[in-house]
Order: C-alpha cells, then structure tokens, then sequence
C-alpha cells in the first residue's frame, strides 16, 4: 500500500469516526436525552454529594452512610426547593407585568420613529440642496410607511383570524399542562433515583467498572477528573460572572430610578435579562445597553443614556478583570464554535439545544486535550 493511499484511507476513516460522534451525539440529544435526564441529573448530584458524604461517613466509621446519604439529599432540598419556589413565582409575576409594561411601550413606537426621522433628517442638512430634498423625501415616504404600519385602525382583522389565534394559544396551554403529570412523575423519578446513587454509589461504579476491560478499568475516574476539571468548573465561574453582572445590573438601574433618570418598576427583571444575555458569545451586555441608550439619547433622555453607558463600562471594566481570575484557563473553545453550537442546537433541538450543544462541544474538546478521543489536531497558536 502507497504512503499516499495510506494517508487517504486514514483521512477517511477519522472523517467516519467524527461522523460516528456526531451521528451519536445527535441521536441521544435528540430521542435519549429527555428520557435519560431524571437519571443522569440524579447521578450527577449523587457524585457532588460523595465528598460530604465521606466526611461524615469517616466521622461515624460508615455506620450511618444510609442515614446521612438521606440526610444530605433532604438538606440539599430543602436548601433549594424553597429559594427556587419563590424566585420562580418572582419571576413569573416580573414577566407577566412587564410583557404589559412592553405593550404599552409600543404605543409610544410612533413617535419614537417620528423623533428619529427628525433627526436623521436634521444630520443630512450638510447635503447639497438637490441631493438632500432627494434623500430627505425617500426617508419621509419610509418613516410615513413605516409608522402607518402601527396604526391599528388600518389593519385588516377579521373574526376568524382572531379565532384561530385563540384555538391555536388553547391548544399551546392545554400542550404545556398535559405534561405536567408527566413533569412531576420525572422528578419522583428522578429523587428516588438520587436516593439509590447517592447511596450505593460505590456498588454502583465498581460494578461498572468490573464490566469494563482491564486497559479501561480507569476511565470513568479520569471522565470524572476531566470534567469536573473543565466543564463544571467552567459553569460554576461563569455562573459567579453572570452573578456579579446581575448584581451591578440591579444596582446599577435601581440608582436612575433613585435618582429620578429612569422609572422603571422591572429593574429586576431586566437585570437578570441583561445578565443571562452577557454570557453569550459575541453579543455581551453591550448588545442590549447600547442600542437602550442610543434609544434614549434620540428621544431626548440624554441623562438615562449617560447612566446606561455608565452602567455598560463598569460591567465591561469588572468583567475584563474578575473573567481571568474566576475562570483561570480556558477550555479554549473559540466564540464562533460556541456561536455555531447556539444556533445548530436552537434549530437542531430547540430550545434546550442552545445549552446542551455548546456544553457537547465543550466536553469534547476537554477529553480530545486530555487525549481520550482523538476528534482532530490541536493547532498551533502563535
């Protein structure tokens, strides 16, 4: 055989590897993973609770494991069932007032596109005068078009548009409370089976690992040092950032409402908005701050704009130099990988996608450094 033909069959059978992963990946996102998400959920809460586990086991010389495997699992309940409770029900009430809070900031989008017509206007005054009366009018007949569009009075709505736009949000609600039960009966799964994990977690893994050949009896401890090493390292240090951001988010809007700049009731709401949006790549806070203070600076709020600039610089500032020293090294996946992740994973799996394929991609590229797979050659960075 060729040195040639030995590289093409090699070629072929990396890209056929590749297209395995990927071909596994997607059918278990796709069909297994809403299935299989009480267990692994219950597993890996299971690990996590292993390290107090010990403690407390060493301290009663394993007499009580059973009792303070229970104990652990009603603490950590306990602990988070009622904060989640109550900022759900926070959150819902915030997201049902401040929907309205946004219909009724639409009725003012007229005027914001007249002020802003005026104003582009007024910036090409520097044209010559054939030119700007050309431009000028083609922008009056957009701008005219364009706020005609918001006059309810011209919309052509008849009864039987109305009620099919009822029967289909019915059916969407009756969709999403039919899988309540279902929902529920996950959950009781899902804690029973976080009891069983928790503690016979030891049985559970030795007989894992006797099922496995002696060449892999030692994977599912490096899996668990890779991971715990990488990716939950990686959220817990992205999830203290987008804690901070959240924080000055909040103090920073509830200072221009204190100050008479802004009023705004939702200043919590947003925050948490603006926080979670912060962590996708490429977009940052900046992508909702910016065009908000633009928006103000064009209808005149030239004091809210200065604030949100204000508010847009200290999270950039802090966020360049808390970033380095929370997340430490990187995984080192590119924002265009993460960016693709987002957007295959929304069109792909929905929703759910856009976190699911992004953490996929993430672990694969800690097992292809940690030389457990072998997906493709780590470049070189000059």
């Amino acid at each position: 055989m060729t040195e040639k033909v030995k590289k093409r069959r090699d070629t072929i059978i990396n890209v056929a590897f590749v297209a395995m992963i990927l071909g596994l990946i997607f059918f278990f996102v796709k069909y297994l993973f809403g299935v299989t998400a009480p267990f692994l959920l219950s597993f890996f809460f299971a690990v996590c609770l292993q390290r107090p586990l010990r403690k407390l086991d060493k301290k009663t010389n394993n007499k009580m494991h059973t009792f303070w495997s229970m104990f652990l699992i009603i603490v950590v309940l306990a602990v988070i069932i009622g904060p989640v409770v109550l900022i759900l029900s926070l959150i819902g009430k915030e997201i049902i007032e401040f929907i309205s809070f946004l219909g009724e900031e639409l009725n003012d989008l007229p005027n914001f596109l007249a002020t802003l017509q005026n104003e582009i206007i007024s910036l090409l005054k520097f044209l010559p005068d054939g030119i700007y009366t050309s431009v000028s009018d083609k922008i009056n007949v957009f701008f005219t078009n364009l706020i005609n569009d918001f006059d309810l009075s011209k919309l052509n709505i008849d009864i039987k548009s109305i009620t099919n736009g009822l029967t289909s949000g019915i059916t969407g609600v009756y969709s999403v409370v039919k899988n309540i039960p279902s929902a529920i009966l996950s959950i009781v799964i899902g804690i029973i089976a976080w009891i069983f994990f928790t503690k016979d977690y030891n049985y559970i893994v030795g007989f894992i690992k006797r099922q496995l050949p002696d060449s892999k009896k030692n994977i599912l401890s490096e899996t668990k040092q890779i991971f715990s090493k990488t990716i939950l390292k990686m959220l817990r240090a992205y999830g203290i950032i987008m804690f901070i951001t959240f924080c000055e988010l909040f103090l920073g809007l509830s200072i221009l409402n204190l100050i008479g700049v802004m009023n705004n009731g939702y200043v919590f709401m947003i925050a948490i908005a603006i926080a979670v949006f912060d962590i996708l790549p490429v977009a940052g806070s900046g992508g909702i701050l910016i065009p908000w203070a633009v928006v103000s600076l064009i209808l005149g709020s030239y004091p809210k704009a200065i604030g949100l600039i204000v508010i847009y610089v200290v999270i950039t500032v802090i966020r360049q130099y808390i970033e380095p020293k929370i997340v430490g090294t990187s995984l080192g996946v590119h924002p265009i990988v993460t960016l693709a992740g987002l957007y295959f994973g929304l069109k792909l799996f929905g929703f759910m996608g856009m976190f699911i394929v992004p953490l996929a991609v993430m672990t694969l590229k800690a097992f292809n450094d940690a030389g457990r797979i072998h997906l493709y050659k780590t470049p070189d960075r000059n």
